[in-house]
C-alpha cells in the first residue's frame, strides 16, 4: 500500500479553463497556466516560431504563468500572472501594439504590468489596466479605437493609447466595433454604463443610428443603490456586425446585423 500511495495522490492532469476563437485559429488555457494553440498560422498567430504551418492538433506555446487569452482575426493576445500583456501574429495595422507593423511569430511583451483584461478584434486590440483605464491599438478605419480619429493622420495606431481614464470593467471587440462597460458612482448610487464605438453600418453600436462613431457613445446607463450588489449590465460580446449583452436580471439583449438571424429575435431585420 505504501508503494501505491504516491500514485494515488499524485497531481491531477491539467484541465482546460479558458478558450478563445479567432479568425481561423484557437487558443486554449489550461489549469497549470500553460497556453496551447492550433489552426491557421499564416501571420504567426500561434506564436510557435513558424509561419504558414497550420497546426491541426494543439501545441504548447507557454508552459506556465498565463492567465487570460484573446484571439483576433489573425493575431493573439495573452496575459501572464504578473499582469504583463503579450502578443503575436498579424501586425499590419499595428494591432500588436509594439510600435511596428511587422508580424511576430513568437510572443513578445507589449506592456510590463497592471493589465487585467484583453480583447482582440479583427485587426485591433483592447485592454484594461488595474486602474480601470481602457487602452487600444491597431486598425482604426471605422473609429473602433475610440480616439476621435479615423484616417486623418492617425489611420492606424501601433502603440497602446489610452481611450478612457478610469471605471472600465469589461471589453468586447468585434470586426470593427468595440463595446465596454463602465462603472462609477458616489456613496449613494452606482452608475453602470454600456458604451460603444466604431463601425455601425448595421446598427451594431445600438445608438439608434447607423453612423460610425470615432469616440465612445453611451448606449445604456443604469443607476442602482450603492449596496444593491448587482450590476445592471453583466457581460458583453461583439460579433462581426452585431452585439450582445446580458443584464443583471439574466435577460439577453442584441443589436445590429440580423441577415442570418444572429440577433435571435425570430426575424431577419437589423435593429
Amino acid at each position: 500500500a505504501a508503494m501505491l500511495l504516491p500514485a494515488l495522490i499524485g497531481e491531477a492532469q491539467p484541465t482546460v479553463t479558458k478558450i478563445a476563437a479567432g479568425g481561423g485559429h484557437s487558443l486554449v488555457l489550461k489549469s497549470d497556466g500553460s497556453l496551447w494553440a492550433m489552426g491557421w498560422n499564416n501571420f504567426g498567430q500561434l506564436g510557435d516560431g513558424g509561419v504558414t504551418a497550420t497546426r491541426d492538433v494543439p501545441e504548447e506555446i507557454m508552459t506556465s504563468g498565463v492567465t487570460a487569452i484573446a484571439a483576433g482575426g489573425g493575431h493573439s493576445l495573452f496575459l501572464k500572472s504578473d499582469g504583463s500583456l503579450w502578443a503575436m501574429g498579424g501586425n499590419q495595422f499595428g494591432q500588436l501594439g509594439d510600435g511596428t507593423y511587422a508580424n511576430r511569430n513568437i510572443p513578445e511583451q507589449i506592456v510590463a504590468s497592471n493589465v487585467t483584461a484583453i480583447a482582440a478584434g479583427d485587426s485591433f486590440s483592447l485592454f484594461i489596466k488595474s486602474d480601470g483605464s481602457l487602452w487600444a491599438m491597431g486598425a482604426n478605419d471605422y473609429g473602433q479605437l475610440g480616439d476621435g480619429t479615423t484616417d486623418n493622420g492617425n489611420y492606424y495606431t501601433n502603440r497602446p493609447e489610452q481611450i478612457v481614464a478610469s471605471g472600465v470593467t469589461a471589453i468586447a471587440a468585434g470586426y470593427a466595433h468595440s463595446l465596454f462597460i463602465k462603472r462609477h458612482g458616489n456613496i449613494f448610487h452606482t452608475f453602470t454604463e454600456l458604451w460603444a464605438m466604431g463601425f455601425n453600418y448595421s446598427g451594431q453600436l445600438g445608438d439608434g443610428t447607423t453612423n460610425n462613431r470615432a469616440t465612445p457613445v453611451l448606449i445604456q446607463s443604469y443607476e442602482t443603490p450603492q449596496l444593491a450588489g448587482t450590476s445592471p449590465v453583466t457581460a458583453i460580446a461583439a460579433g462581426y456586425s452585431h452585439s450582445l449583452f446580458l443584464k443583471g436580471d439574466g435577460s439577453l439583449w442584441a443589436m445590429g446585423d440580423d441577415i442570418w438571424g444572429e440577433l435571435g429575435d425570430g426575424g431577419a431585420i437589423s435593429s
